[in-house]
């Protein structure tokens, strides 16, 4: 299933948009669906946001269970480095 950030949420700051995501990619990967989140249109992400919605994701179904389930596409370069910091943190905790 693929997720367009920007067609499920107003705003990627806060931690309400945040979690209206991550209801989108339980929803999904409940169903057992690979998920593609598309973030389109999206120029910047806060920690707030991805605490609420990668993070939640991240506890609740670990690393393993995320990592063949869950992919990015059309993101910026600044997103993909947001997101990739924000990851490699998530990823050293859970060690």
């Amino acid at each position: 299933m693929k997720l367009i950030v920007s067609d499920i949420v107003s705003g990627t700051f806060s931690n309400a948009d945040g979690l209206v995501l991550k209801l989108a990619i339980d929803k999904a990967l409940a169903d057992n669906e690979q998920v593609t989140i598309s973030f389109e249109g999206v120029s910047s992400l806060s920690s707030s946001f991805l605490n609420s919605s990668i993070g939640e994701i991240f506890e609740q179904y670990g690393k393993d269970g995320l990592q063949s389930r869950l992919k990015m596409t059309n993101y910026t370069p600044t997103v993909l480095n947001i997101v990739k910091k924000y990851t490699s943190t998530l990823y050293a905790s859970a060690c």
